[in-house]
Order: structure tokens, then sequence, then C-alpha cells
């Protein structure tokens, strides 16, 4: 990986939360991971007894399925400066395992697993994903 000067004016992050990185400059490589569970409550009044923790859901207990590395492919870059310039950035959010990276990076790999449901007065509760 070739290395270059990252140069920025003005960056305005509104928030950076839940594995995000903000990174300015080269990077070896960015693993991030985020999990949670999301509930929507009718009444609002959460408890213990809720059973709302990671071990109840099989979405937080499957392993990983990253795509298989393909063959090497030769490239040739060329750069037009030894630097990289960047004026104004305005960024809302970054979050759950999400990156803002000004500069480089080899390798990459994001993943969140999050869990969304909705419990309603009635007992009844609407989940987004089926759950073994």
């Amino acid at each position: 990986m070739q290395q270059r000067t990252s140069s920025v004016d003005n960056i305005k992050v509104n928030g950076l939360t839940y594995s995000g990185i903000f990174n300015i400059g080269d990077t070896t490589y960015a693993w991030t991971k985020a999990k949670g569970i999301a509930v929507q409550k009718e009444g609002a009044i959460f408890t213990d007894e809720d059973g709302v923790e990671f071990e109840s859901y099989s979405l937080f207990h499957m392993e990983t399925n990253w795509p298989h590395q393909k063959s090497s492919v030769q490239k040739n870059t060329f750069h037009h400066g030894d630097t990289i310039d960047v004026g104004n950035i305005n960024i809302t959010g970054v979050s759950q395992a999400a990156i803002f990276q000004v500069g480089s990076i080899n390798d990459v790999r994001g993943e969140a697993r999050i869990k969304h449901f909705r419990r309603y007065l009635d007992g009844s509760t609407h989940t987004n994903q089926p759950d073994s």
C-alpha cells in the first residue's frame, strides 16, 4: 500500500457510535463488529423479566460467512500527487460497524447484527426476522 499524506480542511460529524470508526490516515486493517437488540415495547416499561439477552437469539451465535478471497489481481495505480486533499465533509452519523476513512486501507471487515422486535400490550410479539 502506497502511503500518502491526508490533508483535511473541515469535517463535522454529529454522531459516532456502536463500533463506528472515523479515521484520517492510512490503515492496514479495520475490523468492526457490533451487536444489538432493539425493542419497541408498547407501554415502554422494561424489566429484567423481558428476557432481552443476546444468548436468547440464534442470530448472535451464527458464524460469520465471509466471502472467500478470490485469486490475486495485479494492479498498477498512479497517484497524481502524494497528498489526499479533502475540503469540507458533513456527516450525520457513523454507526453500527461503519467506517469513515480518509486515506488508504488494505483490509476492511464490518459486521453488524441487530435483532429488532416489537412487543404489544396484548402479549404478542412481532419480529423482523425468524428465530430458531
